[in-house]
């Protein structure tokens, strides 16, 4: 199976300027775990992922106020990517 049979092609994406808030509740909107940080809402350019773990344990626990408080520093750069042609379980031995 090719990844471009279980991926989702056009999925909702963040800045690094976002914030928490924003970010957590498009995660909640869309019951997803993560979602994908690009470099601008036009070129769609990926620089990283952030995750709902990445928001609770690394904002929220250390006291950070999530309405005012930027994703980029918690962002994790430069993810581990699989092309829309390549075999599921080649990408799922990163």
């Amino acid at each position: 199976m090719k990844t471009k049979e279980v991926m989702s092609v056009n999925p909702a994406c963040c800045t690094p300027n976002d914030t928490a808030q924003n970010v957590a509740k498009m995660m909640c909107d869309l019951n997803v775990g993560s979602i994908p940080v690009v470099a601008d809402h036009q070129s769609r350019t990926l620089l990283g992922m952030i995750t709902d773990r990445d928001l609770c344990c690394r904002v929220l626990a250390h006291g950070l106020d999530a309405k005012s408080t930027r994703i980029q520093e918690f962002v994790s750069y430069n993810p581990a990517v699989c092309r829309d042609g390549e075999n599921v379980e080649h990408c799922e031995n990163f």
